[in-house]
Order: structure tokens, then sequence, then C-alpha cells
């Protein structure tokens, strides 16, 4: 039987990279054909090795450059031509909207994943300048896989585009690999009676500053007996000069920390050591970091925003808030009430196992893809 081909076409960071490592680990490559085109990250290469996944390196420019991208579309419809895929996978803004201008010149059926829509990251002129880009993309979309309801919403709501064109598999993970025994670990053991902790890059999407604004209001209330942590520097460390001059402002570095980011294993880690997990980003399309934490167990603080509000659901199995006093009041109930806090971690544990287990959701996946190769343009 011959195999169905699926090209994907990337910007492989953050959690592009995590959601391509999973489809590569838990397709069945005995009806799929991988290729991946793109940023091919020291992270995700050895997952193409140990596979058998071909990768072309195909060199994208980061935000808006005309004669850099006008190249890569060029380059990639001459690649998508000659590769015959029976689906184009497109993942992230920049993969996202090259890729879907290219397979429109080159007649290849795309399905486009924005793992969060890219004009959400800006305020102003240059959210303008990226929702526009978003509406002029409409033209070349031909199917729209969103990995939350939120973000699926936001795609017609926003942008207009039609309901029919739009399938939903939420980011999930590989269960058993996340219940592993990590104690007696070095990675990153952290200090404090009470300790509070997100998994973020500093960069603006994140809002480490606000993250930085909540622990010293909760310090002040609660004391020096809380701790807060972000795990993730040495990757788009972009506000480390804004992070560290609000804690120095503040006066709470010794209770909030830095830590380097590393693999699963040190994320696991370090969140079987929380009392509480923080999530205040400005936007998601669905956090693995928060699937993550939900799965251990860690009663969850997060920002009411797209993809966080689908798997938080406020006074049941965490926060969801909307501004600095609802995070301090929230994060301060749990801290002080153990009983509501186990409750609300097990909650969100179990709300994890029914809808977010990869081995489950990846058939969902694949049957799009079989989807795809019967369709004609």
């Amino acid at each position: 039987m011959q195999r169905i081909k699926v090209l994907h076409i990337t910007q492989s960071v953050g959690g592009v990279e995590t959601y391509l490592k999973q489809v590569i680990s838990t397709i069945d490559h005995s009806r799929f054909e991988l290729k991946i085109v793109g940023t091919i990250s020291e992270n995700l290469e050895p997952y193409c090795i140990k596979y058998n996944v071909p990768f072309i390196r195909l060199k994208m420019a980061r935000g808006l450059n005309p004669v850099s991208d006008i190249t890569s579309i060029i380059r990639l419809r001459k690649l998508i031509k000659s590769e015959k895929a029976d689906c184009a996978h497109l993942h992230s803004a920049k993969g996202g909207f090259i890729g879907r201008i290219a397979c429109s010149l080159a007649k290849q059926k795309s399905l486009y994943t924005p793992h969060a829509l890219s004009y959400l990251s800006f305020t102003g002129i240059k959210r303008k300048a990226f929702f526009s880009l978003e509406k002029f993309a409409i033209e070349f979309t031909y199917k729209i896989l969103a990995i939350s309801h939120s973000e699926a919403d936001r795609c017609v709501a926003d942008l207009g585009h039609k309901r029919g064109n739009i399938y939903v598999i939420p980011n999930s993970l590989v269960i058993e690999n996340h219940f592993y025994n990590t104690n007696g670990s070095n990675l990153h053991n952290l200090e404090g009676r009470i300790k509070v902790g997100d998994i973020a890059r500093l960069t603006p999407q994140k809002n480490p500053l606000l993250f930085v604004e909540i622990a010293a209001a909760v310090i002040q209330k609660a004391g020096k007996d809380v701790h807060f942590y972000i795990l993730g520097i040495g990757e788009h460390d972009h506000l480390m000069d804004a992070v560290q001059a609000k804690i120095k402002e503040y006066n709470i570095a010794s209770n909030l920390h830095l830590l380097e980011r590393g693999d699963l294993q040190t994320s696991i880690h370090f969140l079987q050591q929380l009392d509480v997990f923080l999530f205040p980003s400005v936007f998601e399309g669905l956090s693995y970091a928060l699937l993550e934490a939900m799965l251990q167990g860690v009663p969850c603080v997060v920002s009411n925003v797209d993809g966080n509000k689908d798997v938080i659901h406020n006074n049941l199995n965490g926060f969801a808030c909307n501004h600095l006093d609802e995070y301090v009041d929230s994060i301060l109930s749990l801290i002080n009430n153990k009983a509501k806090a186990e409750q609300f971690g097990a909650a969100a544990k179990q709300y994890v196992l029914d809808h977010h287990d990869l081995h489950k959701n990846i058939h969902k996946l694949e049957d799009i893809y079989a989807e795809f190769a019967e369709m004609k343009l």
C-alpha cells in the first residue's frame, strides 16, 4: 500500500517543535511518509534521524522581510511542486504565511496550524499590520487545523474563515512520559516552603513582567516563605534586562529565581516541586507547559486568554484571571487552603487524562491526512 505523503513546513521553535516531535514519534509510519522543510533545530533533528524522517533546511526570515520572504516563496513553491505531497502541513506565522502562498501557487492542498495567531503578539500599528497579513492570507488558505477550540473561534470571529474549513485537535501529551519519578534528581532543586513557578521564555507573549509584579504582591502579603521561579532561561530572553530591573525595583531577588531551560525531565522535576503554577501569558494557542502542569496535579493560575480558558475552568480546576488582584487573590487562596489546592490539582489532572492523550488524538490527525489524500483541489 502506498503511504500518504505529508510535507511539514515550519519554523520549529517552542510549542511548534514539541508538536512536530510528537507527530514524528507517534504517527503510524507504515501508513504515512513524513518530510520536514524549514528551520530544523538541534532538538528536532535527532527525532528526524531516529524515525527516518527526511528534512530539508530552508531558511525563513523572522518578522517582516519582503525580499527574503519572496525568495523563500519562490524556493518553496519549486520544492512543493517536486515533492507532490498529499498534504502540506504548515506551522506558525512565518511557515504558515509563506507556505500558504507557495502552496496556492503550486496547486498543493495545505493544512495551516497557527499555534497562536501572530497578530496577538502586538499592539497598535504592528498588530494592525500582522492582522492585515492574516486577512490577506485567507485567499491562499485551504484548510486550518486549530490546536484549541478558542483558536478556531478566533479564526472565524476575527478573520472571517469559514467554520467548515477548520478542524480542531487540541494539543496533547504522551501521558506515560509524565509519570516517571524524578526524585533525587539534581535538576533545579527548589528552595522555599511555598513554591510558585512558570515554564516560559522571557518574551512579551509570556508576560514575565506581570509575573514579577504578581510575585512582589504575593510576597508582600504572604511573606518571604513564598518563592517564585521561571524555568526557561537561555533562549529568546528578549525581556531579561527588563525583568531583572523589575526584580531589583521590588527588592525580591532573594525570592524570585530565573532558571535555565532543560529537557522534559527537567520540566517534570520542576513541576513536581511546585505548589502553584502561575501562567500569565498575553495570548496562547494551547500551551504544552500548562498541560504538563495540569497533568502533574499542580493547581494552576492562568490568564483568561485563548487556549488557557479552554482547559482551566474558573474555580473548578484552577483560576483564569484578568488583572493583578485576581492573580494575587487566587494564589493566596491556594497556598492558604491545601484542600482546595489538592482538589483543583486533581481535577486539572483528570481533565488532561480525559481530553489530551496524544495516543488517542494522533488518530484524529491521521484521519485528516487520509481525508486530504482523497480530496481534489
